[in-house]
């Protein structure tokens, strides 16, 4: 049957246009992902796109980069219009966001006011104010308080005044960032609002205490760089998740939280008895992180479920850990004395401050390094280092008779160097490395010249580790015999990561990029002269980076 030009040209267009076909809930989402004009635009489509419009359920006006006052102002009143045109038709609303960084005033704020007291009407579920750029500038209506249907509520720079009623809301989150609040407001707020599972209080002002009793629904708890606040506390059996962070000068009581899983602190003025008091009380806490805190000296931890712990930049001369379970344990700082009852560290990171600010490192530091790395020796397969040379980990060959390699029980091991390779070789490392830790089956190592490189080393050893008869002078410290002895082969890949100008640019995009990141990858398989193999992929490096090298001339 033929079919006429016509016929073919609407089926071709049903068939382009199976989108509008998709289920209201479906394009709804797919419009909360764009920007409110692009979402308007969409309304000119078809019938069925102006109706997807006309009903969708999440608003949301951004504007961070419009510096024009007008522009701004005949945005806002066109959501204010749509919003209107919801609450007479009683279309409800999920979610309004309006988030403005530039130009306020009176006009402006009451345009704002009219939009949420629309969107209240229309039974709001989500609300999210954000001024990022201002403080407390904006004063949230005191209609909001009352707002049963709101479940989420998040305000950035906003002032929130003491309501002539009371308040009554249903919040199931609550984020306040730059917000100016007085003492009794808050008290008031947590009072009337017992549903609260999500609580953010960052960077806000005007209250000093933070009580936060019979909140039974409460599971994770963010309070962070709030300078006024002197005093917090928490008594919420069943919250999760604590992070209380950069207040230095703020009492902490969380020692009612005893179901605590996740447990975060940073710059605070934290002692070893308090961290230890509270500690032992939280059975069941699994993940720990400590971000410099520096009254701390002697570190006692004891959990029985705790899997992952963070030490970071604080001033300690010694840790003990009863920590059966532990798994992962990071640790950048000077340094410590370090016991573990840990026996299954899956993973352990550590950046010990001060061993290379030097290219030569002094043999008593060394000594303390390689006693450090020993603690780990059996109780971590996989082991990542970090420093700023590497210098710590060149391991002279003199001294390698003297003293013993502290990781014959590791079998992956991962280096970092944060500066650029001017000072050491790629063979020079590897040789190190495999001294550190003979047999080891992986090494990676990381660092900067001219782009990001990465070279992983796998090896192959022969059957017989173990060497029998008279050891050579390299492997007299050695219970095994050194690599240089039993190596078979490695394999070995290299990854470089650089930005580069885009090969293309595409007019019609609305990004104009200037560089985009590139990788480029080689492999190589050495089976015969390793070191000399090692020696050439290292030059043939520096070759390629030598403009790099032209001060060393």
């Amino acid at each position: 049957m033929g079919y006429s030009g016509c016929d073919s040209m609407e089926n071709r267009i049903d068939n382009l246009d199976r989108i509008s076909a998709l289920p209201d809930e479906i394009l709804h989402h797919i419009l909360s992902f764009v920007s409110l004009k692009q979402a308007v635009r969409t309304s000119v489509l078809s019938k069925s796109w102006k109706e997807t419009w006309h009903t969708c359920p999440i608003l949301v006006l951004e504007n961070h980069t419009h510096r024009d006052i007008a522009r701004v102002k005949e945005v806002l009143k066109f959501m204010e219009q749509t919003l209107l045109n919801r609450h007479m038709e009683m279309i409800s609303l999920r979610k309004l966001m309006i988030s403005l960084s530039w130009f306020w005033d009176d006009k402006v704020a009451a345009l704002v006011d009219r939009c949420v007291c629309f969107a209240i009407g229309s039974n709001v579920k989500e609300l999210k104010l954000r001024f990022p750029l201002l403080w407390g500038r904006y004063n949230l209506p005191q209609i909001v308080f009352c707002a049963k249907s709101i479940n989420v509520l998040e305000l950035d720079h906003c002032t929130l005044s003491r309501p002539r009623i009371g308040v009554q809301l249903s919040l199931r989150k609550l984020c306040l960032v730059g917000v100016y609040v007085d003492d009794q407001m808050i008290e008031n707020l947590f009072a009337r609002c017992p549903l609260i599972e999500y609580l953010t209080i960052e960077s806000s002002k005007g209250f000093k205490s933070l009580e936060l009793f019979s909140l039974r629904k409460l599971h994770e708890v963010e309070i962070s760089s709030n300078a006024e606040l002197k005093k917090v506390e928490i008594n919420a059996l069943n919250v999760h998740s604590v992070t209380i962070t950069n207040m230095e000068t703020c009492v902490i009581n969380v020692a009612c939280c005893k179901n605590l899983k996740c447990l975060v602190l940073s710059d605070l003025s934290i002692t070893d008895d308090w961290l230890c008091n509270v500690i032992s009380d939280f059975s069941l806490l699994q993940f720990l992180s400590i971000i410099y805190c520096h009254k701390l000296r002697s570190l006692k931890i004891s959990g029985p479920s705790l899997k992952e712990l963070v030490i970071i930049g604080c001033d300690l001369v010694e840790v003990k850990l009863e920590t059966p379970n532990l798994s992962i344990f990071r640790f950048h700082g000077h340094p410590i004395s370090f016991t573990s009852n840990a026996m299954a560290l899956s993973e352990t990171d550590l950046y010990i401050y001060g061993y290379d600010d030097d290219i030569q490192v002094d043999i008593q530091v060394l000594v303390k390094y390689i006693e450090l790395l020993a603690k780990f020796n059996q109780c971590s397969e996989v082991l990542n280092l970090e420093h700023c040379t590497g210098a710590v980990v060149i391991v002279p060959r003199e001294w390698r008779q003297i003293l013993h390699p502290p990781l014959c029980g590791v079998k992956h091991l991962n280096l970092l160097i944060d500066d650029d390779l001017f000072d050491f070789t790629i063979p020079q490392l590897v040789d190190s490395l495999l001294w550190l830790s003979p047999h080891i089956e992986t090494i990676s190592m990381s660092f900067p010249l001219g782009h990001r490189h990465e070279y992983s080393f796998q090896f192959l050893y022969k059957e017989q580790l173990i060497h029998k008869g008279e050891n050579p002078s390299c492997c007299q410290s050695l219970p095994i015999s050194c690599w240089q002895n039993c190596l078979k082969g490695v394999k070995i890949e290299h990854t470089a990561t650089y930005f580069a100008r885009p090969a293309s640019v595409d007019r019609f995009s609305l990004e104009r990029k200037t560089s985009e990141k590139r990788t480029y990858e080689e492999r190589f398989y050495f089976h015969d002269n390793i070191w000399d193999e090692l020696n050439n992929l290292h030059l043939n490096l520096r070759n390629k980076f030598s403009y790099l090298f032209d001060g060393d001339k």
